[in-house]
């Protein structure tokens, strides 16, 4: 890490503290054509014919072509008849690894500044963390962001914090119990491809060192509150609630037999997790949103609303991070010709992207996990161009 003299530091301290300027990203809002919005309609149906498992859909499309549509389908709450919510466009839902999204535009953001730089290491950038941490040490900042850093993901390794979760869903979850789940089952070497959400709690615990500030915060003063997303936020380690009006969730068979495999007891297929504590993710999964915050998010993680034209580009170089049908960058995938992210959490999947060939900007939402494949056609229903994916999810 640069090591700033006296004068840097304190020009640093006023930049942090300064609010960031807010960002003009602009959706398209002239209505798409009642053809148009017709024929999306007819998808959505036969896409949730064949997957009948699935609650609810929620989709957003804001193209400078054909226009802006946004629909809900299906049910937000399918308790009992006498209580069942057709699912709304303004409802709220947990957007699972769209977080690490956020977390990366506030850690190349350290960058722009001059506090990181993506070479650097743990140590480098966190000598107490490394301290406490000593396995992940000579990590850089690229590899945490990029995925290949080796280490193992806490939410997918054998009798872990997910296993542990489903046993007791009120657990609040300190970020470095969750790190110590996933180093302490050993790590491939610096530089192996390998998604892991715990190289997301690390770069969490960096940005708080280096800023003096909770993350919950650092989203809104650097991300949701520039961009005007007022119904997006990290929640705190006790806040268990999602602002109202909102799609609850649930599990799913799929979901189930992942839990199971990774070793907890067998719940429910249709388990409503909407109150289990979301601790679980930190900025690597815990944040949550809606369909018009998400379409702003989208539209602007692949571009220079936030960050410098240089980092904006270098987030984009697409490489293997052992994700088989997605290239990933610095904390974005790839998606046909589309730039996001997908996000799980523990009863809701998404995705969120933006194609900056066309301009147009993409949001899909369920209130069910673990089941891609029906995400993606839906997905492909609003871009043609993401059917091949979606058929190989599909297999």
């Amino acid at each position: 890490m640069r090591t700033p003299t006296l004068l840097t530091t304190t020009i640093l301290a006023l930049t942090l503290a300064a609010p960031v300027a807010a960002a003009d990203v602009r959706l398209p809002t002239e209505p798409m054509s009642a053809e148009d919005a017709a024929a999306i309609d007819a998808g959505i149906a036969a896409v949730m014919e064949r997957h009948p498992e699935v609650p609810a859909f929620y989709v957003g499309l804001w193209s400078p072509e054909r226009g802006s549509y946004q629909q809900a389908y299906g049910l937000a709450d399918e308790a009992d008849e006498a209580d069942e919510r057709p699912a709304a466009i303004d409802d709220h839902f947990r957007i699972g690894s769209i977080s690490k999204t956020f977390g990366a535009t506030i850690i190349l953001q350290l960058i722009d500044e001059g506090l990181l730089a993506l070479d650097d290491t743990v140590a480098d950038a966190d000598p107490a963390l490394a301290e406490r941490f000593p396995e992940v040490a000579d990590i850089t900042i690229r590899d945490l962001l990029g995925m290949t850093s080796g280490i193992p993901d806490y939410m997918n390794v054998p009798d872990a914090a997910v296993a542990a979760l489903a046993q007791a869903p009120d657990t609040q979850w300190d970020p470095g119990e969750l790190i110590r789940y996933g180093v302490e089952r050993g790590l491939a070497p610096a530089g192996t491809p390998g998604y892991s959400t715990t190289g997301y709690v690390i770069l969490q615990e960096i940005a708080e060192t280096l800023t003096g500030q909770p993350i919950q915060e650092l989203v809104r003063e650097r991300l949701t509150g520039p961009m005007g997303m007022p119904d997006t936020a990290l929640p705190y380690n006790d806040d268990t609630t999602l602002p109202e009006p909102f799609a609850r969730g649930y599990m799913s068979p799929a979901c189930v037999a992942e839990l199971v495999d990774d070793g907890a007891e067998p719940i429910p297929d249709d388990t409503d997790t909407t109150d289990w504590n979301a601790s679980y993710g930190q900025i690597g999964g815990s944040m949550h949103s809606d369909l018009d915050d998400l379409g702003i998010w989208a539209a602007s993680m692949s571009g220079s609303a936030l960050l410098s034209e240089e980092l904006a580009a270098e987030r984009l170089e697409m490489h293997d991070a052992g994700l088989v049908v997605w290239p990933y960058g610095l904390g974005i995938m790839q998606a046909g010709t589309q730039f996001g992210h997908e996000g799980e959490a523990i009863g809701w999947e998404g995705w969120a992207g933006h194609d900056p060939e066309t301009g147009e900007t993409f949001v899909v939402f369920t209130n069910t996990c673990s089941d891609t494949p029906a995400l993606f056609s839906a997905l492909a229903v609003l871009d043609p161009g993401v059917q091949d994916l979606a058929d190989l999810l599909d297999q």
